[in-house]
């Protein structure tokens, strides 16, 4: 069983578990009317979290604060509380440390804050070994970004390394800071709301932004754990295959990772007690998600949305709305939804308005992002029905192999296709002729960016010839993928429509393609893939981890075939590499 150690939440309402809580019991936000221009040329409200409180704690355990980037400090302050609480030894080799962010230190991509560090803090692997070192931590590290369902997929990533053997021991920690490149890219979207946002409601008009950290320590050991009895019982993804930046209109692949988590609980639908929900309140992602829990068997369950009150902490939100459900089961409660009203989603769902005590066994976690990524996430107190969970060795195939790099295609480790026109050193002519090519037909290709038209030429590449995903379902199918530039190709082409307040002209066709999942999106587009997915960040394709956690999903039965393996386009050098495979289930 993986139980909970210890727990910490960083938000404009406080900087630990037990000030958050206290704040929702009794329906406070933190969201206020900001007219930083820094972050907005135009007054907003947001979530943030009090700067000078920040550095006054940060200064109470390092005396190096100049070291530290904001970020950084957020995810050293929580990971600090939670470990005060904690006994389990994170220098161990039988802990992993798992990071969650959409978008980590990308306020040094802002030309006042280019000098300030090094350039590599950019990349997200970086900040991660840097926070881990921090606490001594050097190696059993581990990224994830995968849009907003980053944090929730760290957990569930936690216990699925932790049951299948490899550690013993989680410190799974998300954040993300509110910078003009993030808000910006949402204010195009016109998805920010014009007050503090209303989740579910029938007046909602979009999502706050906010910023934010979470930690939650995870244990196989009862005896380091909190004597709550709380457990991670099972958790799900998945996705739409339906758009990059918009939600499926039925929800029906949310509602499967949903099922999917509950089935693998040892638990049916009538067993839930409460649901953290993911509740943006943009008008699309709520009714979706609506959509989602009513055909799950869910709609009488009550629900609470935490967005009203600290706003959308991206990274950080899904390991918060974690803590949530646990201190929900815990302390049998359930919470005010902050500034819902009237509802104003098809789904029939009961959102709280008002905070009660009532008794709570089981909850259940929901997120969804960009990319069209989904996933789900349930608790249970240890005795409330009992999970079995058994792991093989290894049983899968490698079908195929492709590497796309330095101008040619390999196919299982032989030349297939070489590029010698004279402008060789531009990957757009030379993506353009591989498409050529392999005769591929997709328009939607030349829109993409370099990251995505690099994962994409290499998934159809992958999967020519051989006709595969017909024998299988689309949820039984996955997309595993490990990067170690994240998107930031196109992060730094988005900072320049933003750079100048004088041409000031931030689009959403750009800033979508600021996520290193979107590639995953794309793929699954193309190819109606609906299974898991995620991005793992690493400075060093670790094939070795890669292939142990796609065998995890083929072991658990939560996927028959993987695509999966490494695709960076590198920044800011610019070289690239794709180098895919496909494993069959061989049980």
């Amino acid at each position: 069983m993986i139980y909970i150690s210890s727990h910490n939440i960083i938000s404009s309402l406080g900087f630990s578990s037990e000030e958050n809580l206290s704040k929702i019991r009794k329906g406070i936000s933190g969201i206020q009317l900001s007219e930083n221009k820094k972050i907005s040329p135009e007054p907003v409200f947001v979530s943030l979290v009090s700067y000078d409180e920040t550095e006054k704690r940060f200064s109470k355990i390092s005396e190096n604060s100049k070291k530290y980037t904001k970020y950084e400090k957020f995810l050293i302050l929580s990971i600090n509380d939670a470990l005060k609480n904690s006994k389990v030894d994170i220098q161990s080799d039988e802990t992993v440390f798992i990071f969650s962010t959409t978008k980590g230190n990308i306020d040094l991509l802002e030309k006042d804050n280019k000098n300030s560090f090094d350039t590599e803090r950019l990349k997200l692997w970086k900040s991660s070994e840097i926070v881990a070192d921090f606490f001594g931590k050097k190696n059993n590290i581990r990224t994830i970004s995968n849009a907003c369902i980053s944090g929730t997929m760290a957990v569930i990533t936690a216990q699925r390394l932790i049951e299948a053997g490899k550690y013993k021991n989680a410190v799974v920690t998300g954040a993300d800071i509110l910078s003009e490149f993030t808000l910006s890219g949402f204010q195009a979207f016109k998805a920010v709301s014009e007050g503090a946002c209303k989740p579910f409601d029938i007046k909602r008009t979009g999502m706050t932004p906010g910023e934010g950290a979470a930690t939650i320590i995870l244990t196989s050991e009862k005896s380091l754990s909190d004597n709550s009895g709380i457990i991670i019982a099972g958790g799900a993804n998945s996705n739409d295959a339906n758009h990059i930046s918009g939600p499926s209109r039925t929800g029906e692949e949310l509602a499967f990772s949903i099922k999917k988590a509950i089935s693998e609980s040892n638990l049916s639908s009538d067993d839930i007690d409460f649901i953290s929900g993911h509740g943006t309140a943009t008008p699309y992602n709520d009714e979706t998600e609506s959509k989602a829990l009513e055909p799950a068997g869910l709609q009488s369950v009550p629900l609470s949305g935490t967005k009203g009150y600290i706003g959308h902490t991206f990274g950080a939100t899904g390991i918060i709305e974690t803590v949530i459900a646990a201190e929900a089961i815990k302390n049998s409660e359930v919470y005010k939804t902050a500034g819902f009203e009237e509802i104003g989603v098809s789904g029939k769902i009961n959102v709280q308005k008002k905070y009660k005590s009532i008794s709570v066994n089981t909850a259940l976690k929901t997120a969804s992002g960009f990319g069209g990524c989904n996933a789900a996430l349930v608790l249970k107190k240890e005795n409330f029905s009992q999970n079995t969970v058994s792991f093989d060795k290894k049983h899968f195939e490698i079908i195929k192999k492709v590497k796309i790099s330095n101008n040619q295609v390999t196919v299982n480790d032989t030349i297939d296709y070489k590029y010698t026109d004279s402008d060789k050193n531009q990957f757009s002519a030379f993506a353009k002729a591989v498409y050529k090519n392999y005769k591929i037909k997709y328009p939607k290709f030349y829109k993409m960016d370099n990251l995505s038209k690099l994962g994409f030429l290499g998934a159809e590449i992958l999967l020519n010839n051989t006709n595969i995903l017909s024998n299988y379902k689309s949820e039984e199918i996955s997309v595993i993928l490990s990067n170690e530039s994240s998107s930031l190709d196109t992060d730094a082409k988005y900072q320049k429509t933003i750079d100048d307040r004088e041409n000031y002209f931030p689009g959403p066709s750009v800033f979508v393609y600021t996520l290193a999942n979107i590639m995953i999106g794309e793929i699954c587009i193309k190819n109606k893939i609906k299974g898991e997915n995620t991005v793992f960040i690493s400075e060093y394709f670790d094939k070795d981890f890669i292939f142990d956690y796609a065998d995890i999903l083929l072991n658990k039965r939560k996927s028959k075939l993987c695509i999966t393996g490494r695709v960076d386009y590198n920044y800011p050098k610019g070289n690239y590499i794709a180098e895919l495979y496909l494993l069959e289930s061989s049980k």
